[in-house]
């Protein structure tokens, strides 16, 4: 999930009509059409536009996403990757990435905004991932929600094995044992996406600890971020920023995200190269 309380009126027209839903409506089963709705670009143009509070939201996630991420690493996926905009602005924590997304629209963006000799990018479904294995790490950003309950162990088991032994993963969706079902709700109602329609999969640190544990994954850490400073940013960055390094010292338990860092672990028996893989070259 990207954040979107705003947008521009042609986003608007875009998205607005096509994800809300009625109140008390059940949640649909997945629905991939509501990705290729969104505007091609729409989240990394919020990156990009450097303040307000969809941009703190997204320019901290990434961050710690980053801050969770070993060095030096050679091979880097981002599942899920969207229009790009992990990977194309972390490139220094790579020698080659590839980020994998199910809606063309954001992958063809990618490929035009973020067009790099040591990325690549594909249309591809993150439950069936087959890139082939040996990467160092994988970043899942606020992709896990959006999947079937159903769908969650083989997503997991896709990135353990792609990942080498010894291979990092972090993974970030929303803490659903906090307040963040009354911001859903909220942006949901003010803004042009309903994420409520979206979020199939909800998650708490301890389901989640206990999804990545079942895919053999060991898991280091399940921590939180974000209470309200982001909100701040609507006023100052600076006001944004000094609440987050509060919330950091004070709330670190009560955050409306989740990051995960787990670990393949090193002992683990590499995974064999798909015939696709072998004749890729």
């Amino acid at each position: 999930m990207r954040f979107t309380t705003t947008s521009s009126s042609r986003d608007r027209e875009r998205v607005g009509t096509t994800m809300r839903r009625s109140p008390g409506r059940s949640v649909d089963p997945f629905r991939p059409e509501l990705y290729d709705a969104i505007a091609p670009g729409y989240y990394d143009r919020v990156y990009r536009r450097g303040r307000g509070v969809q941009w703190f939201w997204h320019h901290h996630r990434f961050a710690a996403v980053a801050q969770r991420l070993p060095r030096p690493l050679d091979r880097l996926i981002d599942l899920g990757c969207g229009p790009g905009t992990f990977l194309g602005n972390f490139h220094e924590l790579y020698r080659r990435g590839v980020g994998m997304d199910i809606a063309a629209p954001q992958i063809e963006y990618a490929r035009v905004v973020y067009d790099r000799p040591q990325l690549e990018f594909r249309v591809g479904d993150v439950t069936t991932v087959d890139p082939g294995p040996g990467f160092d790490a994988a970043v899942s950003i606020e992709v896990i929600e959006h999947l079937r309950s159903e769908d969650t162990h083989g997503f997991l088991a896709s990135i353990y094995r792609v990942l080498a032994p010894g291979g990092t993963l972090v993974l970030t969706t929303p803490n659903y044992r906090s307040h963040w079902p009354v911001l859903e709700w909220l942006v949901s109602r003010l803004g042009p996406v309903d994420y409520r329609e979206q979020h199939l999969n909800r998650f708490d640190s301890r389901r989640l600890r206990d999804e990545v544990e079942a895919a053999g994954f060991a898991v280091a850490r399940v921590e939180t971020f974000f209470v309200l400073a982001p909100f701040g940013a609507a006023v100052s960055r600076p006001l944004a920023e000094g609440a987050l390094r509060w919330e950091r010292r004070f709330l670190d338990r009560l955050g409306a995200e989740l990051v995960l860092t787990a670990h393949k672990p090193a002992d683990a028996t590499p995974a064999r190269p798909t015939n696709s893989d072998s004749s890729s070259g």
